[in-house]
């Protein structure tokens, strides 16, 4: 430290200096290592300053010498945090006052330093702004040093200014939406006690809604309190977005894409988005349009899909027709809407057929991990209900039930560890289990029955190859499917440290059928490793298929359920 801050430093290349400035220099540079070692806890350090005439070495005729006993470094012996304002006396405040006491970072014992007890006071107001309280300060600090017994008294009063709630929005910057969208996109909780999270997470909903290019929220403070106004400044985003891609995946091999986003369509004023993806086995066009969302983010949706897809052997061209209103929050997502689907099935074996149907649907999903993008903790659960009718000459009813279960357990919380517990990692669990019930004869669409396997549900096997298997070796859809996954995964250490790489080791399961006591396992057991990108986890999975007794490369970006 003191070989990159001393200010002498900046006077080793002058070689003209005369015995009066050197003297001054020195008295300086004794000061000043006094300074930066108090920076660090040491009050009463010895500091010898020598010089020696160097007549041998043109560019440094004087040597300098400096010898620095620190000595015994201060201690914190004593914490006093006291508050003013309405936190000071408000009951329903305690929780606050005590949790700000129980994480301030210095306790007696501890070394104090300047830098410590700066980060400490900044942790402290920031814990005390962040709820309530927005306007608070440090009304008065103190570190009451003892250098001769090198001990520390510290002190701290936190103004907390007064109680603030949230009041109406005011929105700036608009020009062509209108500024209801902004406060039924931005769910901010009118009326409730303001909390620096509830802000941003307000301005993250703007910001993720595609509508704007920036998005700044502040809390306006110099009114009333009790009803503060949010005021939120905007930059609208360009009406239409075209969007062209180019990728890769192992299910499906290289593929390409289109995506046109008109945010304000004619007439109506909704959102549409149109989509071209062909690939190898799939080629895929649609457009949905979706309504503004309502004072309790309810949306209208509708949309339309063509698809052609060339699995083993099976060539499947389908249409969907889909209506309905859709709810989307931080952590629970509801569908409510009735599907039209058409269905052409060819195989090499069998003439074309034929099947359609329609059906009313509920999609409930539930998000609790602690980071969407790349979670480590947490679970989701989604559950689809449908009740259909096939169409045609001969009209059967039949029911739809999907349910997806998926959660990461730290391993640290399941078994006593002595060392750093973030080395064990975690295991990933995954259940998935659908159901088509009608009778045998009735015809459904094959887009409502089930086929699994690839990428993210069963490695080992290839994408969607998992189904009912002809006697040619053609698969088809099934009406019931389950699967499963255990996975450990496993943060990679280098140099005693922990790194953006994880290590995993996994073994999957899978199978479809047209009755539940036909159902066979195939099983994939593998290992692979995990990059936790800005764009979320890659994986990177070598499996082996127990059923095909082969091994298949599987490669995913990005983390959804």
């Amino acid at each position: 430290m003191l070989t990159r801050h001393l200010e002498l430093q900046r006077y080793r290349s002058l070689t003209d200096l005369d015995a009066t400035e050197l003297t001054r220099l020195l008295q300086a540079a004794e000061r000043n290592t006094r300074d930066l070692l108090a920076t660090r806890g040491y009050f009463a350090p010895t500091v010898t300053l020598t010089t020696e005439d160097t007549p041998q070495s043109p560019t440094a005729p004087v040597e300098v010498v400096l010898t620095v006993d620190p000595g015994e470094p201060t201690r914190i012996s004593e914490v006093h945090i006291a508050f003013s304002g309405p936190l000071a006396d408000d009951p329903d405040s305690a929780p606050m006052r005590e949790s700000i006491r129980a994480d301030w970072q210095l306790h007696p014992g501890d070394t104090f330093t300047q830098d410590g007890w700066d980060d400490a006071k900044t942790q402290a107001l920031r814990s005390l702004t962040a709820q309530r309280f927005p306007t608070g300060e440090i009304q008065n600090s103190l570190a009451d040093i003892d250098p001769d017994t090198h001990q520390a008294r510290l002190e701290v009063t936190l103004a907390s200014g007064p109680a603030y709630r949230f009041g109406a929005m005011e929105v700036r910057g608009l020009e062509r939406y209108d500024a209801n969208l902004v406060r039924n996109l931005a769910q901010l909780p009118t009326g409730s006690d303001y909390t620096q999270a509830q802000l941003l997470q307000a301005q993250q909903r703007l910001a993720d809604s595609g509508y704007f290019d920036s998005v700044f929220l502040t809390l306006d403070t110099t009114g009333d309190p009790a009803a503060a106004p949010v005021v939120a400044q905007l930059r609208e985003a360009k009406l239409q977005k075209l969007v062209l891609g180019v990728g890769f995946s192992t299910d499906s091999g290289p593929r390409i894409s289109a995506e046109h986003t008109h945010h304000q369509l004619p007439w109506i004023g909704w959102r549409g988005v149109s989509k071209l993806s062909l690939d190898h086995k799939t080629q895929t066009l649609g457009t949905e349009f979706t309504s503004h969302p309502d004072e309790r983010s309810w949306r209208w949706v509708t949309s339309a899909q063509l698809e052609r897809e060339d699995l083993s052997g099976t060539v499947t061209n389908s249409q969907r027709l889909r209506a309905g209103r859709t709810q989307i929050n931080d952590h629970i997502d509801r569908n409510i809407y009735l599907q039209y689907d058409q269905t052409s099935t060819t195989t090499d074996s069998e003439p074309q057929s034929t099947a359609s149907a329609i059906s009313a649907n509920y999609a409930w999903t539930q998000r609790n991990f602690d980071d969407i993008r790349t979670p480590t903790s947490g679970y989701g659960v989604a559950v689809e209900l449908g009740q259909g009718l096939t169409l045609g000459n001969d009209r059967q009813p039949f029911t739809r039930v999907l349910n997806r279960w998926l959660a990461y357990f730290p391993l640290s919380r399941l078994l006593p560890v002595d060392g750093p517990s973030m080395r064990l990692g975690r295991l990933a669990m995954r259940a998935e289990g659908g159901a088509v019930v009608a009778k045998a004869s009735a015809n459904v669409p094959s887009t409502q029955e089930f086929l699994t396997g690839g990428d993210t549900t069963v490695r080992g096997y290839s994408y969607h190859s998992i189904g009912i298997v002809a006697a040619d070796g053609t698969v088809s859809a099934g009406r019931y499917m389950a699967s499963g996954s255990l996975e450990w995964q496993r943060p990679i250490v280098y140099n005693g440290r922990t790194t953006e790489w994880e290590s995993a080791v996994f073994a999957d399961a899978g199978a479809v059928a047209n009755t539940i006591g036909s159902l066979e396992t195939k099983v994939g057991v593998g290992a692979g490793v995990r990059w936790r990108s800005p764009v979320g986890p890659v994986q990177i999975d070598l499996a082996y298929g127990l059923a095909t007794h082969k091994m298949r490369l599987h490669l995913s970006v990005g983390f959804s359920f």
